[in-house]
């Protein structure tokens, strides 16, 4: 017997035995006992050590393997390692060093549940109970450190152990020849089961020893898990220095069955962030309850405060109200007088959105429209902020507000379920907890409510000093860690929201008016089967668990979290890309405003026409997913400029750059240059020539450099526009006219150029304002390779 079995199938592997197997063989690790870590390295944060002992640990034990094989020794002990770590301390300190390494793998190590269900039905049997493991633990350290971990009623069953560092062979090398003959069993009697292939399937099979692999994870999840880790490490420096990179998820995502890339994202991706979430909120609930002297009722924001809701039910059972109070409706019950206004309309970027400020403001398009004269664009929005903080039109704001307010008091009422007087918690993703800033005023004034705010990702940008907390904020992570994880934040928005239009207005009973939902069925559907995996994940959290590590507590589950976020965040897998790319994010503000998730078309334009200095000048839903297909050095590229806020410039990156003849002339001189281009990404080349305010025309004599060339861009741009300087800025490209001469196109944008072609753009017209000529484009064959190399 030759096979390979999954986490949910080893519990009954056992009917799969051939006859005459009277000996059940289990590895130790990763078999019979998992850790809490992703790695096991991660165990020796423990240590205490200054600068941290995982680095020092490790190279301990390179050490002491290169010293083992000089000296023919085999496999190494525990006590060889730390007489290379420390080699001037007495056996006194090696044996309290060795004591608090074996504490730390006890608090991080756990029995896994369907293996422990093995060995019962293995011992209902009548079989033998046999561990062999690849270990410098000796048999009386593994014992020991199984019964910590797993139980003595598990450490009981097992009837022998054989460790690698006792025989001074492994198991791939032959340590089954010594475990045979210590039994007095054939090979054909024994089935052995572990998670290493080559150590636990191809060493037994010579002695003829049937084997079972156990294949933990499949090949994205082993990714998503590695991942997992690098994202701790980089949103959080004391991961895999003072602190493991904790997993406590990897037990219960080996056990999923549905190997669906959308379930699996639900399941191994979101489930454990908004379980531990939820989690979270549970505590916080009790903790303010007891603060405040009343039980609190939990109030989940809708939209996108509905998965967190449905998580929390599915975990703990009641999980309070779910109350539709968004963004538009808030502010428009914020109104209370000219300062609430002014404050709104200077908190306004210029985008000439007169329909959006109208309607925040409870104005009908036809007043909006006479507030700024009949005016559109950003002319139009200022004389619209000056006229609307005329007395007059002030008043009918706050009226209207007063009276949406109102309702919106009713909403929480009847929906709700709140009474005046009563302690409450608003709970939603987040980011800053506007809707806290804008509402709490208006349920404090007229309902007498304790307000509090928990959000899943906190940060305040101006602190507001109320009573709000982040699972993850400035307590967890500094600011540019959270400034990071708020940028493609909108992905998780989208899984999280529910499937109906966002409220706009409320019946005076308090019902919700919500505007019709515009996004696609195709989308609900995904987000639907990410959901229920998500809520399945919550409501078997702890399986896998024979007993739950001690480790694992509400710091671990965070540090978990964090790490899982930051992941899908900046470094997503293929098939999630491929999920998100059908997505359309929803604008709101009382807007059917629908934008695509991610275009990773547009991105590879980018990429193409500036280089990798589009990494901080674009401003994407989600970036880091339109940059996945591009390769993983672009995406952590982004993570780390993002996370640590490094300061990059286009400059920095113009490296390895060529240059060819050109000229620039105007209606009264002629002068030849030589124009320097750099590469940007995908062997494409962006060069740039300043043409004043519709000065100068440009020749540029592409033949001179290549044989073969193809354009992607040839456009004027303004020369203070070229780069963007602020989000939502972008400059408006003029296609160039193009005359050609010697350039014969041979497909579209692919051109054979001769010796002296020359590519001619007239100056752009009617400019006012100093542009540049942008040229992107690609040698696919160099003319002269030592011209290729000439530097700029």
């Amino acid at each position: 017997m030759k096979t390979s079995v999954r986490a949910h199938q080893i519990a009954g592997l056992l009917d799969q035995a051939p006859e005459g197997v009277r000996v059940l063989s289990l590895d130790c690790f990763d078999t019979l006992l998992w850790r809490n870590t992703h790695a096991p390295h991660d165990v020796f944060a423990d240590l205490e050590l200054e600068g941290g002992a995982v680095w020092p640990r490790m190279r301990a034990e390179n050490r002491a393997r290169r010293a083992s094989r000089v000296s023919a020794q085999g496999e190494v002990t525990i006590e060889d390692i730390y007489r290379q770590m420390w080699p001037s301390a007495d056996e006194a300190a090696i044996t309290a060093a060795i004591d608090t390494e074996l504490d730390a793998e006890a608090r991080h190590c756990f029995g896994f549940a369907p293996t422990a269900d093995l060995i019962r039905a293995a011992k209902a049997k009548g079989m033998q109970i046999v561990v062999v493991s690849d270990t410098y633990l000796n048999e009386p350290q593994l014992r020991t450190l199984i019964g910590r971990a797993a139980g003595d009623e598990v450490a009981g069953l097992i009837d022998r152990i054989f460790c690698s560092c006792e025989y001074g062979v492994n198991k791939h090398d032959g340590l089954f020849e010594h475990v045979l003959g210590a039994l007095g069993v054939p090979g054909e009697a024994v089935l052995h089961v572990g998670d290493n292939k080559a150590a636990d399937q191809d060493g037994p099979e010579p002695f003829g020893v049937h084997t079972a692999h156990l294949v933990q994870f499949d090949a994205e999840c082993v990714q998503r898990l590695r991942m997992e880790a690098a994202a701790a490490s980089l949103i959080d420096d004391r991961i895999r220095s003072t602190a493991p990179a904790y997993q406590p998820h990897r037990a219960q995502i080996a056990l999923r069955e549905n190997d669906d890339p959308v379930w699996a994202l639900g399941h191994d991706v979101l489930g454990p962030v908004m379980h531990a979430f939820a989690a979270w909120v549970k505590d916080e609930a009790a903790e303010m309850a007891e603060r405040t002297g009343k039980p609190v009722k939990l109030l989940f924001l809708l939209r996108d405060g509905y998965l967190p809701q449905r998580v929390f039910e599915a975990a703990f059972g009641a999980a309070g109200a779910a109350v539709e109070i968004s963004r538009f409706t808030a502010r428009k019950a914020s109104f209370d007088g000219p300062a609430a206004i002014t404050n709104f309309l200077t908190g306004q970027n210029d985008h000439g959105r007169l329909d959006i400020l109208g309607r925040q403001m409870l104005l009908s398009n036809v007043e909006a429209m006479k507030l700024c004269d009949n005016r559109g664009g950003k002319a139009g929005q200022r004389l619209f902020a000056k006229n609307a903080l005329h007395p007059r039109n002030v008043a009918k704001v706050v009226e209207r507000s007063s009276a949406f307010a109102e309702r919106l008091c009713a909403h929480v009422r009847n929906v709700g379920g709140v009474e005046d007087g009563d302690a409450v918690m608003l709970v939603d993703l987040g980011y800053n907890g506007t809707v806290q800033n804008m509402i709490q005023p208006v349920l404090e004034e007229r309902m007498n409510l304790t307000v509090a705010g928990r959000y899943l990702l906190l940060r305040e940008e101006s602190f507001s000093g109320l009573d709000k907390k982040g699972f993850f904020d400035q307590r967890h992570y500094d600011h540019r860690v959270l400034h990071a994880l708020s940028g493609p934040i909108a992905v998780i928005e989208q899984i999280c929201t529910i499937e109906q239009g966002s409220v706009v207005d409320y019946a005076p009973d308090g019902e919700a008016r919500r505007k019709a939902s515009d996004v696609k069925g195709g989308q609900n559907d995904t987000r639907d089967r990410i959901q229920e995996a998500c809520v399945a994940f919550a409501g078997e959290v702890g399986a896998g668990f024979l007993t739950a590590p001690k480790s694992d507590d509400a710091e671990c589950r965070r540090a978990m979290a964090g790490a899982i976020l930051a992941r899908l965040l900046f470094l997503p897998t293929a098939s999630e890309v491929e999920l998100f790319q059908r997505f359309h994010h929803d604008v709101n503000l009382g807007t059917s405003d629908l934008v695509q998730m991610l275009d990773i078309d547009a991105s590879t334009s980018g990429l193409r026409r500036r280089g990798p200095s589009y990494l901080n000048d674009a401003y994407r839903i989600y970036l880091p997913g339109e940059l996945q297909p591009h390769g993983l050095p672009l995406n952590l590229a982004l993570f780390s400029v993002q996370r640590f806020g490094i300061d990059l410039r286009t400059s920095d990156f113009q490296v390895g750059q060529v240059s060819f003849p050109a000229f620039v002339a105007d209606n009264k001189s002629q002068t030849t240059i030589r124009v320097s281009a750099h590469p940007t990404h995908d062997g494409y080349y962006l060069a740039t020539v300043p043409v004043g305010a519709g000065r100068f025309a440009v020749g540029i004599q592409l033949g001179a450099l290549c044989e073969w060339v193809q354009i992607d861009e040839v456009g004027f741009y303004p020369v203070d526009g070229f780069i963007p300087q602020k989000e939502g800025e972008r400059a408006t490209m003029l296609p160039a006219e193009v005359v050609r001469d010697g350039m014969h196109e041979q497909a579209s944008g692919l051109f054979r150029c001769d010796a002296g072609a020359l590519m001619l753009t007239p100056p752009p017209a009617k400019v006012s304002e100093p542009h540049l000529l942008s040229i992107v484009f690609r040698p696919l064959v160099w003319r002269e390779v030592a011209e290729m190399k000439q530097a700029a």
